[in-house]
């Protein structure tokens, strides 16, 4: 086990620099074919269409034929597609590559997320999964430190060029190191996969899906956004843009381990709240400040929040994937927060288009504030209703045992 796990936190953190390497990059490259900031949010928001489209479905998929060949397939596609990139000719064909990166994202993270949680141990769902979160994390930090030095040094090509030779690299290592796990389908490891609808209608399941859909919102229009604010406003470059992107991943990779911890030792819902308001609140903040530094800190402390919320998030998560498919639930979140990705660059550039580019950053505070209102609500639903959690279930079910036969259930 310890094997696979190494093997899934390296290819994921190499395949992640590879897809933040872009980020800096693809606004401003975009922005070279004439575009206005609606038109600049759409080609962004490309990339979430497809994640928001078929995450259910092939998250569902690997519930069914298992993980690995969706993962080589998926790091396939996002070497080719750093091709494309780089010789792109017009606007639509730049949108047409996102959207064809965003399918073959879905194959990658939410699956690998899935395996994960195939593997980990019950009451260790904390640690376990933001284990692999923080190895995600620290690879998207890269990322954008290393597109914005690239495209600074030499061109907006050789970031795309760098996207792809990571996935090839990541690509080698799953196909190579990962153990193939279609058999987890067979007769003896087959697990009944709860329809989706009554997926859906779980309120804990809710409260998953608006957190990370609010969050996804109000992060991707900070991305699209901010490069084209500090460029206007402060005059910085690609390497300064890229650094300050980078932070927001550097912090929460390097407490997501530590927060795992918390949530696997104390409760999960005071977490999840805290950083769910802090964290946007924080956004109110970005258009008056203008010394690198001083953003630097703001977006290391938004990290950081994110990561003390999320860690619960993705406890609760694992919790529920034992019952409700380990791929189904990765699936959801993974398109939950592409939906987010995908209204939020378009409707933020209608904003900017409006009421200027700093506009767009208290605008997306409000919407993850108002997000956070309704995690709150659907999680005191679900804890009312005793969805607390598959151990606290089994172990309610273990007092109901004792009370009817007067001793304890065997093999407890």
């Amino acid at each position: 086990m310890k094997k696979t796990f190494i093997s899934l936190f390296i290819a994921v953190s190499v395949a992640m620099i590879g897809v933040g390497i872009i980020a800096p990059i693809l606004p401003l490259y975009a922005k070279t074919f004439s575009a206005k900031g609606v038109t600049i949010g759409l080609v962004i928001a490309a990339f979430s269409l497809s994640r928001s489209l078929l995450g259910p479905f092939l998250g569902r998929l690997s519930d069914r034929i298992g993980r690995k060949r969706m993962l080589v397939a998926g790091l396939a596609g996002y070497a080719v597609v750093s091709v494309l990139y780089a010789v792109a000719g017009s606007l639509w064909q730049l949108g047409v590559f996102r959207l064809l990166q965003g399918g073959a994202s879905v194959m990658v993270t939410p699956i690998a997320q899935a395996y994960i949680g195939d593997i980990t141990p019950p009451g260790k769902e904390g640690r376990y999964m933001n284990g692999f979160y923080s190895a995600m994390f620290l690879g998207m930090a890269l990322g954008p430190l290393l597109g914005g030095s690239l495209s600074a040094a030499f061109s907006y090509q050789a970031a795309f060029y760098g996207m792809g030779g990571l996935s090839l690299i990541a690509l080698l290592l799953v196909a190579r190191t990962l153990p193939a796990d279609h058999a987890r389908s067979t007769a003896q490891n087959k697990v009944e996969i709860v329809p989706l609808n009554d997926v859906i209608k779980n309120d804990g399941v809710k409260a998953i899906c608006i957190y990370v859909a609010t969050r996804g919102f109000w992060r991707q229009g900070f991305n699209t956004f901010y490069p084209l604010f500090a460029a206007a406003s402060d005059g910085l470059g690609e390497a300064s843009i890229g650094l300050v992107l980078s932070v927001y991943m550097l912090g929460g990779g390097l407490l997501q381990i530590p927060f795992g911890f918390l949530a696997d030792r104390f409760p999960r819902f005071p977490q999840i709240i805290l950083g769910s308001i802090l964290a946007p609140l924080l956004l109110l903040a970005v258009p008056f400040v203008h010394r690198v530094w001083l953003i630097v800190g703001i977006m290391f402390m938004i990290g950081a929040l994110s990561a003390l919320s999320r860690a619960s998030i993705l406890a609760f998560r694992t919790e529920l994937g034992r019952t409700h498919g380990m791929g189904t639930l990765a699936g959801l979140q993974g398109a939950a927060f592409a939906a987010g990705q995908m209204i939020g660059p378009p409707t933020s550039g209608l904003i900017a288009d409006g009421f200027g580019l700093s506009a767009a950053f208290p605008f997306g505070s409000a919407v993850g504030l108002i997000g956070s209102g309704f995690v709150l609500m659907w999680l005191r639903r679900w804890r009312r209703g005793g969805f607390t959690g598959v151990l606290q279930q089994a172990d309610r079910q273990d007092r109901a045992d004792v009370r009817r036969s007067g001793s304890l259930p065997a093999g407890r």
